[in-house]
């Protein structure tokens, strides 16, 4: 039976997709050992530490599809006032809390399912942050959410359109995975999807391109 919901991609994905993209022990298929090559996972979360951290402390930050959470996990060494932990698949939070009492952070990190595109607004925070999240996003949920996020400062990963053989094998890949839905946009796309007169800065750290609205992730000190 097909998947058919992102809710239920994840549930059934999110551990083989975790441990082979932060290279875990476990026993992943070929083709995701394959596939993470190409993700950079790991490599885009100690990007994304570089651009928050500096700001983080004191803070509260929403990790929009958090996974097993280890960008949630390894922002808390820049002292946040809290991390809120949200991601669509319950197996994914259920996991994350056993961590968190393992690790003794559970006080310091809330985590919520929540399919973040039924919202009607966002939980109280002051920094805003996805990585891998927007390419689950279509068109019309890209654009509510960051009408919900407004003022906010946001960071979010961005795998930009192009014609390469990245997004070749990406489109492969999605396909025999039976993904219910990934997408990829060129820079003008996102900028339609932004509310008229925000800001928004593409920016490159470590080789990976993320967006924000913020001038002080965009030009970290």
């Amino acid at each position: 039976m097909p998947v058919v919901s992102q809710r239920e991609y994840w549930d059934k994905k999110i551990r083989e997709w975790t441990f082979a993209s932060y290279g875990k022990n476990s026993r992943i298929g070929v083709i995701e050992k394959i596939a993470t090559y190409f993700r950079s996972v790991n490599k885009r979360k100690d990007a994304a530490l570089k651009l928050i951290g500096p700001i983080a402390r004191g803070k509260t930050i929403l990790d929009l599809g958090c996974g097993l959470g280890e960008f949630a996990f390894a922002i808390l060494r820049y002292d946040p006032k809290k991390v809120l932990a949200y991601d669509i698949s319950d197996v994914a939070i259920q996991e994350v809390k056993k961590s968190a009492k393992k690790l003794k952070t559970k006080n310091k990190i809330e985590f919520k399912t929540c399919d973040v595109s039924t919202l009607k607004q966002l939980p109280s925070c002051d920094i805003v942050v996805g990585l891998g999240f927007i390419d689950y996003l279509n068109p019309t949920q890209l654009k509510k959410l960051f009408k919900l996020i407004g003022n906010k400062p946001y960071l979010f990963s961005f795998f930009q359109k192009s014609i390469s053989l990245f997004t070749m094998l990406h489109k492969i890949y999605v396909t025999i995975q039976s993904c219910p839905g990934a997408y990829k946009y060129s820079r003008a796309e996102i900028k339609k999807f932004i509310p008229k007169g925000s800001k928004i800065f593409f920016l490159e750290q470590d080789g990976l391109l993320f967006i924000s609205n913020s001038p002080k992730i965009a030009k970290p000190l």
